[in-house]
Formats: C-alpha cells, sequence, structure tokens
C-alpha cells in the first residue's frame, strides 16, 4: 500500500496522494522533501532517508514529523561510505550562486542613472550662492529614490538566474545598512491604449487624461510624435515617478478612460487599456557614483560567494556526523548499541544549534573535500576534449563557463533546461565529480 509524491505529477495527483496518505490508505509515501511540509499527522511511524539531507536543519525538520502522537517512532539513513551523496547535493548549492558578471549586469539595471544631481547642480548655479564650491558635486546625496521595474521573465532569461535567486539579491540590497533600495509589491509595468476610434479620440482622451498628456508631452521633447498614431504604449512605473503621482492612482486614471462618457460612441468606450509585463517593482537611487556601484558589486557577489561556503561547509558537517555514528551494514545490531548511536547524534545535534553561527566556518572552509572529490590531473585533458566537442556542436548558443559547468554537472536553468539540455547524456551530468569551480574556469578558457 505505497504511492510516490515528486514534481512530477500533476496538482491533483498530489493532492490525491496528500489525502490517502493523511486518510490512513496509504501505509508508506515515497516522495521527495517536498511532501510532508505543513502536514501534521501525528501517527507517523517512521521516516527514512535514502539520501544524506544538505544540512542539520533540514533534517530536525523531516524526522520531526514521526511519532508526534508522542509513541515510539524509527528514523532511520542510508548513508554512502564514499560520500556520492555529496555530489548530489552539491548540484543544488551551485545551481543557486551567481558569477560576478551576473551580479553586474543586475546592478546596471537596478541602479540606472536619472538626473537629480544633474539638476540640483543647475539650479545651485542659478541661485548664485556666494561659496563657489556649492556648485561641485554635493557630499548628500541628491536623489531621493526613484520608482523602478524590469520585467521578471526577461530578467531571468537575461541572467540566466531564477526569479527566486534575483529576488535574493535584491533583499540583500534592501537589508544593507544603507538601504540601497526598497522592495515593492510585483506589478505590471506596460501600460497599452488602443483608440478604436483613430488618433482624433486619443488625443480627445489626453485632455481628460493628466498620465496621456505627460506621456505624450515628454515624447514630443525627444523628438517622437504620436499625433497620427491610435495605440500608445509605455512604462506606467516611470511615467507616475515623473508625474509624482503614486502608481496605483496613475492606473486609476488610465482605467476610468475605458468609462469616461465623453469618448464613448454609441454607449460603448472606444478606448482598451491593458496592463502587461509583470515586473519586479522596487525605489532605487539614481546617483550612485562608479565607485558605488562597484562596491555594491562586490557586495552582493561576496554575499553570494560566503552563502556557497556555508552551505558546503554544513554540508561537509552533516556528512562527519553521520558518518561518526553510523554503523557499517544493515544488519541487526545490539539495542544497547543502537540507543548509544541515537544518544551521540543528539548529542551532536545539540551542539549544533546551541553553537554560535558562522563560529566554526573558517576552520571548515579548507574542509570541503568530500570523500571522492580528488580527481587525477589526466583527467582534465578529457574535460578539455568534452567541452570544445560540446561547444562545436552548438555554436549559436551562447554559453558563459557557468552555463557549461552547470549542463556538465547536470544543473538546469532558465536559459539551459534540463529538459532540453538533459535529453544529451553525452554531456548532461558527464562530469559530476569533476570540481565545479575548476569546471568553470576549463569551460571559460576554451570558450575564449
Amino acid at each position: 500500500v505505497a504511492d510516490a509524491y515528486h514534481a512530477g505529477l500533476s496538482p491533483s495527483q498530489r493532492r490525491g496522494v496528500q489525502k490517502n496518505f493523511m486518510r490512513g490508505h496509504l501505509r508508506v509515501v515515497v516522495a521527495t522533501v517536498a511532501f510532508g511540509m505543513g502536514l501534521d499527522k501525528p501517527n507517523v511511524r517512521g521516516v527514512i532517508h535514502y539520501n544524506m539531507p544538505k544540512n542539520f536543519e533540514t533534517y530536525v525538520q523531516e524526522i520531526g514529523r514521526a511519532g508526534r502522537d508522542g509513541e515510539p517512532a524509527w528514523c532511520h539513513l542510508f548513508l554512502d561510505p564514499e560520500g556520492e551523496d555529496l555530489h548530489e547535493i552539491r548540484r543544488h548549492i551551485y545551481g543557486d550562486t551567481v558569477d560576478f558578471v551576473t551580479v553586474k549586469k543586475l546592478v546596471q539595471m537596478v541602479f540606472k542613472p536619472c538626473r537629480c544631481l544633474q539638476l540640483h547642480q543647475k539650479h545651485q548655479e542659478l541661485v548664485k550662492e556666494e561659496d563657489s564650491r556649492t556648485s561641485q558635486p554635493s557630499v548628500q546625496r541628491v536623489c531621493y529614490k526613484h520608482e523602478r521595474t524590469i520585467p521578471i521573465q526577461p530578467t531571468v532569461e537575461t541572467l540566466d538566474l531564477r526569479e527566486e535567486g534575483i529576488e535574493t539579491l535584491l533583499c540583500y540590497l534592501e537589508l544593507h545598512p544603507r538601504r540601497w533600495l526598497e522592495l515593492l509589491h510585483p506589478t505590471y509595468s506596460t501600460c497599452r491604449i488602443r483608440s478604436y476610434g483613430g488618433a482624433r479620440q486619443l488625443r480627445e482622451a489626453a485632455r481628460s487624461s493628466p498620465p496621456v498628456a505627460v506621456f505624450l508631452a515628454r515624447e514630443r521633447l525627444v523628438g517622437r510624435d504620436h499625433g497620427q498614431s491610435s495605440s500608445l504604449e509605455f512604462n506606467v512605473v516611470s511615467l507616475s515617478d515623473s508625474m509624482g503621482w503614486e502608481v496605483p492612482l496613475v492606473k486609476r486614471s488610465l482605467r476610468q478612460l475605458q468609462w469616461d462618457p465623453r469618448l464613448c460612441r454609441g454607449g460603448k468606450s472606444g478606448i482598451l487599456v491593458e496592463f502587461e509585463d509583470l515586473s519586479f517593482h522596487f525605489r532605487a537611487y539614481g546617483d550612485l557614483t562608479a565607485r558605488e556601484l562597484d562596491y555594491l558589486c562586490d557586495f552582493l557577489h561576496g554575499k553570494v560567494v560566503a552563502r556557497e561556503k556555508m552551505a558546503l561547509g554544513q554540508l561537509q558537517a552533516c556528512f562527519r556526523a553521520f558518518q561518526s555514528v553510523a554503523f557499517q551494514t544493515c544488519d541487526l545490531h545490539p539495542e544497547e548499541e543502537e540507543e548509544e548511536r541515537s544518544s551521540q547524534l543528539k548529542a551532536l545535534l545539540q551542539d549544533y544549534f546551541e553553537k554560535e553561527p558562522r563560529e566554526e566556518e573558517e576552520e571548515e572552509e579548507d574542509e570541503e573535500e568530500a570523500p571522492g572529490d580528488t580527481t587525477p590531473p589526466e583527467q582534465e585533458t578529457q574535460v578539455r576534449a568534452d567541452i570544445r566537442r560540446f561547444l562545436a556542436l552548438r555554436p549559436e548558443e551562447n554559453f558563459s563557463g557557468r552555463a557549461v559547468a552547470r549542463i556538465f554537472h547536470g544543473i538546469g536553468s532558465p536559459r539551459f533546461p534540463a529538459q532540453v539540455f538533459g535529453r544529451d547524456r553525452r554531456f548532461w551530468r558527464r562530469h559530476l565529480h569533476f570540481d565545479f569551480h575548476r569546471l568553470i574556469r576549463l569551460a571559460t578558457q576554451e570558450i575564449l
């Protein structure tokens, strides 16, 4: 009486497995770690880990689903003596990291330059203050942040980074003591206005709608005339920022065009207003200096590297702890010995959660090499040959060194998904045991 639960099932199938397990119709569920999150079934009698968890927090959460009714429950873990599980788990850690170039692209997208400092300097020149030094750039920041958006899907594809990864980087900037940006709820940033009454009706709409009038005026200033257009398309967040209005107020004003009686023909509106392109929405400075932009790139990349090192260190500490209390076989063992090993593991867990965070990270950084991680030097020649062959078969693709390393480790990404590149077994997971960062360097050299 068993069933499976994983991401490959449809939502209705997953709900069915979950309900059957909760009602007691299923005795065993073979599942990925997602199963059981938020479920409170009191009489789970056992949790079996076929693979090692990535850290102690995950392990404790997962075994905590057993024995909630207070009755005895057993938790077993199968540990590969050569540390083969570590290669699989590292794939997920490396899949969430980004390189410096990607970080720099994101910073340039977020902190686009504005004219606040230029306008401030012109104002000071007009005022003609007594101290001539005031015409220089002010020590204090002039810009008070602008509302900006970057479309989610194009950004995900451009950076080859999942939406959650981009949000994490933006959160780092928001949580910085200097609050470089302020994250807002995602919003639809593109507004499309279609006038079925032609250009004349659109000009009438501009007379009754300040946002449309402002957009047309801004377009005329840069030499674009929409006098004969029957449709408009613009970034509504950028427009509201230039007007000094709140975005919801601008959107409401634009929507009202569809019911404006002055624009109706035969009782029906002649204007269609649509909002599209779900985007990251934030307030950010636009007058950052080159030095500040460089600092932000270093700050974000440092955060990513530190997070990766911490995750790898936790993984290695987890492996050592389980290895120290593991039995060598699955045979039956004396009950006293099992109790002793169980108590040792509980003590290790208690020590881990009671110690100060990051206490032993520096010590663990040099110990990240896991069993089976070392590769003979001659293997590098084979890896280079495989990289050259892979690149030659796909000359139209614009690969980075990290993208090639991900494919050779079996890590999917937005631009190079597993559903597509995983079909070619000649390269997918081809060098899972080869050091990931070394693989990036080799791939980058071959690309250059």
